[in-house]
């Protein structure tokens, strides 16, 4: 039978806690505000999505489990710890080491696959790379929380005496080495939309607004260089204790990458929130020759067409397509320029008139 421990006893199980909850409800926010501006925009969910979406569900339970563990007196000194408490201790740690991990996996993946949808060439095959082996060394990493000894049941009951396990010092190299990488590519992936959205034809302040919003992973990038400087606690004999730093660093990595994952989509919803009312469709004709406003209207109703398509990420993230020829690039301007500007002189109104009369 488990002993409750207050957290009125227990300052650090309260400060996980409050850490840990905060950051779930700031998740909770951006997750449900990413989903929400996809259905205003009757978008379908993608692989993308799918993924954030399971990395969430993986953080909320390492919430919870972290909150049964804190009760169960984890953070205090270990000589304080309810004997009767160790035997959950051990396994709830296991657990909650393999969904931080995985979360924080998942969020990463998530936002690569959403890059792949805006690219192509070496940049394509280059995030594939990165995708594949981020998820074969963190997957491992997560199953090292119950494969670290024989027989399994040893690597979370310390009182297993007839075991055999790894080598402490490689399994804290090993550790270290798929920390700092998870970290590198937090910080790759935050600058990889920079020379993406280069070949998107948007105004420059556009291409920042949007490349910013899409860099916010590097903080996921700092948090998780700051978790690998505290892993070589897991050694620790008062790891219970000691090792409140690592717990909070490997949560607070995947829930900023969750937070940054979803930043950009919330830009189309910041755009559909605050757009100014559109103005009445007129097509301006250039020629008094009917078949060139024909010809305008003709462009303009397929620029839509693919400005709005379905399958795009750039149309979730409110950017223009990128254009096929500088022919192409000169239509859409004088397109959506002319759709946004009223016939405020008297010459460009007789001159409508004379095209459509």
């Amino acid at each position: 039978m488990s002993v409750f421990v207050a957290p009125s006893t227990n300052p650090q199980g309260a400060a996980l806690l409050a850490i840990f909850w905060t950051l779930q409800a700031i998740c909770t926010v951006f997750v449900g505000l990413r989903l929400y501006c996809k259905i205003i925009r009757g978008r379908n969910l993608w692989w993308d999505d799918h993924l954030l979406i399971i990395s969430y569900v993986l953080l909320c339970i390492s919430t919870c489990v972290v909150t049964a563990t804190a009760l169960l007196g984890y953070g205090l000194q270990t000589r304080d710890v309810p004997l009767p408490n160790w035997q959950y201790l051990g396994i709830l740690g296991a657990v909650t080491g393999t969904t931080s991990v995985l979360h924080a996996m998942l969020s990463k993946v998530s936002f690569a696959v959403t890059l792949l949808r805006l690219t192509d060439g070496w940049i394509k095959r280059f995030i594939w790379f990165i995708i594949i082996t981020l998820s074969v060394g963190q997957v491992s990493s997560a199953f090292m929380f119950w494969l670290r000894c024989l027989p399994a049941e040893a690597t979370w009951n310390p009182h297993i005496e007839d075991k055999k396990c790894w080598d402490s010092k490689a399994f804290l190299a090993y550790s270290i080495a798929g920390g700092i990488y998870a970290a590198l590519v937090d910080i790759v992936l935050a600058f990889l939309p920079w020379p993406i959205l280069l070949r998107f034809h948007m105004y420059r302040g556009e291409k920042v607004g949007v490349a910013i919003a899409m860099s916010m992973g590097v903080f996921a990038g700092i948090a998780g260089f700051i978790k690998v400087s505290t892993i070589s606690r897991m050694e620790s004999d008062n790891w219970n204790y000691d090792g409140f730093p690592l717990v909070v660093w490997g949560f607070a990595e995947g829930a900023c990458t969750i937070v940054a994952a979803s930043i950009p989509t919330l830009r189309a919803l910041f755009i559909h929130a605050f757009k100014t009312p559109e103005r009445p469709s007129i097509d301006i004709v250039v020629d008094s020759n009917r078949s060139a406003g024909a010809s305008a209207r003709h462009a303009r109703s397929d620029w839509n067409e693919r400005k709005h398509d379905n399958r795009s990420e750039q149309s979730i993230l409110a950017i223009p397509p990128a254009s096929s020829s500088t022919m192409d690039r000169s239509i859409e301007t004088d397109i959506e320029r002319d759709a946004a500007r009223p016939l405020n002189n008297r010459f460009e109104m007789k001159h409508w008139q004379l095209g459509n009369g």
